[in-house]
């Protein structure tokens, strides 16, 4: 969501003079706790609360549904699109090789994000059906949940998620289709729901913000960067 968190943050503070945001990217676990603990009115999720973090008094605020994109490097010579039951056998190890795939004969490297990410915990709910990671060698968990620096290592093999906005207009990479659908196709699989969690009650800051973020204005900032 650091597109997202950028475009809002821009847009609000041109609405609203003389505000201040400050969005820090550590992905939703670090930023539940900070909610929690007082040192964050808000955090951006993609998934959705725990029974245990609504008991501690978390509610949430959906702002948009995004697709989680499966990335290749321009460089990977493979062409083709996957099943979704493909891409849960890639991600557990049980597919190793783009030829198991009708690729180039060719290892298949998986960049895994870390478990702190919401876009780890989204993809292993909707992808692994809640099951987990493979730890097979080919498959390597990057220690930070950064999607530049998951892009620049791809190569000739790697494989890798994001959400959709951060890479759709990325010249380095290919989305590839999943069962027949780009991530703008209505039926893409591969969709969860983005959401706001704050504390309740919320402060006037986090109702003004977040009466922005629902509202047309806020909508077209969050695609677009402008208000």
């Amino acid at each position: 969501m650091v597109t997202i968190n950028q475009n809002l943050k821009q847009g609000f503070e041109r609405q609203y003079a003389g505000t201040n945001i400050l969005p820090v990217a550590n992905g939703t676990e670090r930023g539940i706790q900070a909610v929690q603990e007082g040192n964050a009115d808000l955090a951006a999720i993609s998934r959705s609360l725990t029974p245990e973090e609504k008991a501690q008094g978390l509610a949430v605020v959906a702002i948009a549904s995004d697709r989680i994109a499966l990335v290749v490097g321009m460089e990977n010579p493979y062409n083709g699109g996957m099943t979704q039951e493909q891409v849960r056998q890639i991600f557990q190890g049980q597919i190793t090789n783009w030829q198991e795939i009708g690729g180039p004969d060719g290892p298949i490297q998986v960049l895994n994000r870390p478990s702190i990410s919401g876009t780890h915990q989204a993809f292993q709910e909707i992808v692994l059906n809640g099951g987990n990671f493979g730890n097979s060698p080919n498959i390597t968990t990057l220690p930070r949940d950064e999607t530049t620096g998951m892009l620049r290592q791809l190569g000739r093999n790697g494989i890798g998620y994001a959400t959709f906005t951060q890479v759709a207009n990325q010249q380095t990479v290919k989305t590839l289709p999943i069962n027949g659908m780009m991530p703008d196709h209505p039926n893409y699989p591969l969709q969860r729901v983005l959401s706001y969690a704050y504390q309740q009650p919320p402060n006037p800051a986090v109702q003004a913000f977040l009466g922005y973020a629902i509202s047309p204005q806020g909508q077209q900032a969050m695609l677009s960067g402008s208000n």
